[in-house]
């Protein structure tokens, strides 16, 4: 199944040190020529050449995937999401670039920034899902908080989340998760939340409201312009739960009535394996959901967990390299969101 990587921008790109021509730059220096920049890029270790590439790297993405690119307002964030653009473009990736108003280096317009931020990622969530795709969320780049709400996001709307340190060559992965969370005071207050996200609302008609709800006070900030608004953390709340509503997370598949000894169909024949092979068949056996392991060719694929048919909750699993063990994993998994759920809990802890 294809997937929807949402990807925020920082300035990696320019600002890591090593042999790049443009090493030492700045905030302030001068931008190299964004050709000379794309000429290194396609001849430079993407695990070295920045934050972004590293971690997409790592998620295998190709032309069958959309890449969103969330980028700041200033202008190396800018010039760093176009060379991204140019960079996957030209490898057949299918890609949007989506600059976030607000975000720079102005404290006072980061918090609309971050609003900006919550919205869009809300919108490329629900139109991933719309288009039957897999969202996925990368916050490795961008401003550090930039990063903690896209973290919130994740966990709210039960998306998966993933991020890699500068240093690191191995996905650190926050998967969406099987949890519940209270809407009852978005709901209790829904007309409230949509009345002051409507139109800007001057400070003394908000103050009146809140004489009555104290509770909301935390949830909304005055501006300048003498108007009150949703501060970041509320509009958050207001938008995951809207994005929430009608929905369900997904839940773990029923138990296979099978024994884990009888759903080993993978031949003991000595062939060319990778090491390894037969801890990772027993582990995939023991999963209780999973009805039957076995040899598959046609479950070859570069990504090393994949769904091969959501209807029937066929999983391939590639493990290894050189070459690798494809292995067609059928489970007790009905629909996109338990395949999903099965395919992220064995990558994360089988073949990672």
């Amino acid at each position: 199944m294809s997937r929807t990587i949402i990807c925020s921008v920082g300035t990696s790109l320019l600002t890591n040190r090593d042999e790049r021509p443009w090493s030492g730059w700045q905030p302030g220096n001068p931008l190299p020529p964004h050709d000379a920049v794309i000429a290194w890029l396609r001849q430079a270790d993407l695990a070295r050449a920045s934050a972004e590439t590293n971690t997409l790297r790592a998620l295998e993405i190709d032309e069958g995937d959309e890449l969103v690119l969330f980028g700041s307002l200033t202008d190396e964030g800018r010039f760093c999401t176009r060379v991204l653009w140019d960079f996957y473009t030209s490898q057949n990736v299918t890609t949007g670039v989506q600059t976030i108003a607000g975000l720079g280096y102005g404290a006072d317009r980061f918090t609309a920034g971050l609003k900006s931020l919550v919205n869009e990622a809300i919108r490329a969530i629900e139109k991933a899902r719309a288009q039957r795709q897999i969202p996925i969320l990368c916050a490795t780049g961008g401003f550090k908080a930039e990063i903690a709400f896209l973290n919130l996001v994740g966990a709210l709307l039960g998306t998966e989340v993933v991020y890699m340190h500068e240093l690191h060559r191995e996905l650190v992965r926050l998967p969406q998760l099987p949890l519940t969370w209270d809407t009852d005071f978005v709901t209790a207050h829904q007309h409230f939340f949509e009345w002051i996200d409507d139109v800007p609302r001057p400070s003394h008609e908000v103050e009146l409201r809140l004489k009555v709800t104290p509770a909301l006070r935390a949830l909304v900030e005055e501006a300048e312009d003498g108007n009150t608004y949703l501060s970041a953390a509320g509009n958050l709340l207001f938008k995951a739960a809207k994005a929430r509503q009608g929905t369900k997370p997904p839940t773990w598949p029923p138990n296979s009535e099978r024994l884990p000894k009888d759903k080993n169909e993978v031949s003991d024949v000595a062939h060319h394996r990778p090491a390894g092979w037969e801890k990772v068949v027993q582990r995939l056996c023991a999963l209780t959901c999973v009805e039957r392991v076995r040899y598959d060719d046609q479950a070859r694929s570069h990504r090393r967990v994949h769904v091969l048919d959501e209807a029937a909750g066929v999983l391939g699993v590639c493990f290894g390299d050189d070459p690798p063990l494809p292995l067609r994993v059928e489970t007790t998994a009905k629909g996109r969101e338990q395949c999903t759920l099965v395919a992220e809990y064995i990558r994360r802890n089988i073949v990672r």
